[in-house]
């Protein structure tokens, strides 16, 4: 039976893996991109400034903890596919567009 225990807000489980944790970040973070769709929708605003207002919001939310994920390729896969969908919904990049 593994041991669990939270620290730092995050499940640290006995087997090591931390699927459960960056899943649940990972809807964290979407939640607070869900939030700030008028934002990125907001024409005045430079990408930079928005860049770092996804820095200190989503990033900060979904990145809480980190340091005791134990990462395997999925789950730096998920995270990656996660980051891009969060710059593309930043920038107004739909997935079917054509982008060379």
């Amino acid at each position: 039976m593994p041991f669990k225990f939270v620290y730092l807000g995050s499940t640290v489980d006995s087997t090591g893996y931390s699927n459960p944790d960056i899943l649940r970040r990972i809807g964290l973070a979407s939640s607070v991109m869900g939030q700030l769709d008028r934002v990125w929708r907001q024409n005045w605003l430079s990408l930079a400034t928005k860049l770092k207002i996804y820095t200190t919001c989503v990033l900060a939310v979904g990145l809480h903890g980190a340091e005791t994920w134990t990462l395997l390729k999925e789950d730096s896969h998920r995270l990656q596919a996660f980051h891009m969908t969060c710059q593309r919904r930043i920038n107004g990049i739909r997935w079917n567009d054509l982008i060379t």
